[in-house]
């Protein structure tokens, strides 16, 4: 059993655009190859579902807000793992297994952390859809429904580029953590991709080989849960260093984003189709 997990943007589409074109290819590769695509994002869930739909992917399960929950399709039996035992399921037959904070409760938590920091933070809960729209390049509509968190409060410094480090030493006191992924800080619980990961790799009771691919520090939980790990470029400034130093052994993709994603996974499938 074969499974990729990907971050999506600038990694399988890209970090302008939003655009997987440049990875048909390798998606239709998996498809063929039976191999199901797990996207694993900052997204919502609503977010994440739309661009599922929109990708073809095959009925896998969905990693959402950086770990804050996993959704999966009807059929998938949960009920053996420990982190879903609180699960909840809706009428579709899908369930959402819960690691994370709920976003109501974290929101109160970032004034004090920039209190801690001395830093001036606003969070997604305190822009208008038209700002998120702006500050990301989507459309309105789709910044709507990105702004409706469940399990993070993704922020922005008003005032220069906070140290990470501080900002999460700030948040674990109060029971949270601060990433960063490609355009903003998040706020979460104490989850992160990598608890998510291995949460659905706990679904595959006869194992499997497992395909990581990220671009940004908050995919370092998400590649160190899978066997095989990819680091993409970005965009400007190419490989981060903090994944190239943590992973000494990733592969590194020749190009940003989807150009870079299609060609490691379509060398990945053609490398495990050989295996033993």
């Amino acid at each position: 059993m074969r499974l990729i997990v990907t971050d999506l943007d600038g990694t399988l589409i890209d970090h302008h655009t939003y655009s997987a074109e440049a990875a048909v290819p390798a998606l239709t590769a998996a498809r063929a190859a039976g191999v199901p695509i797990v996207p694993c994002s900052s997204k919502t869930l609503a977010e994440m579902r739309g661009l599922a739909a929109r990708l073809d992917l095959s009925p896998a399960p969905l990693i959402v807000e950086n770990g804050g929950a996993v959704w999966f399709p009807a059929g998938w039996d949960v009920s053996g793992d420990p982190a879903a035992r609180l699960s909840t399921q809706a009428a579709d037959g899908s369930r959402v297994v819960v690691l994370g904070t709920s976003a109501d409760s974290l929101r109160p938590l970032l004034g004090a952390v920039a209190a801690a920091t001395a830093c001036t933070l606003r969070g997604f809960s305190a822009m208008t859809d038209a700002e998120v729209a702006e500050r990301t390049g989507l459309p309105l509509e789709v910044a709507r429904v990105a702004r409706a968190r469940a399990y993070s409060e993704p922020f922005v410094c008003d005032a220069g580029t906070p140290d990470l480090a501080a900002l999460d030493a700030a948040a674990r006191p109060l029971g949270a953590r601060v990433t960063r992924g490609g355009r903003f800080f998040h706020l979460t619980g104490p989850t992160d991709k990598g608890a998510a990961v291995q949460v659905v790799r706990r679904m595959y009771a006869t194992g499997g080989r497992f395909l990581g691919l990220g671009d940004a520090p908050n995919d370092l939980p998400l590649l160190r849960a899978c066997d095989d790990r990819a680091i993409i470029p970005q965009p400007t400034t190419g490989l981060h260093p903090d994944l190239v130093e943590a992973l000494p052994s990733a592969r590194h993709a020749p190009a940003a984003g989807p150009v870079g994603w299609n060609a490691v996974v379509l060398a990945w499938l053609a490398d495990t189709d050989r295996a033993p």
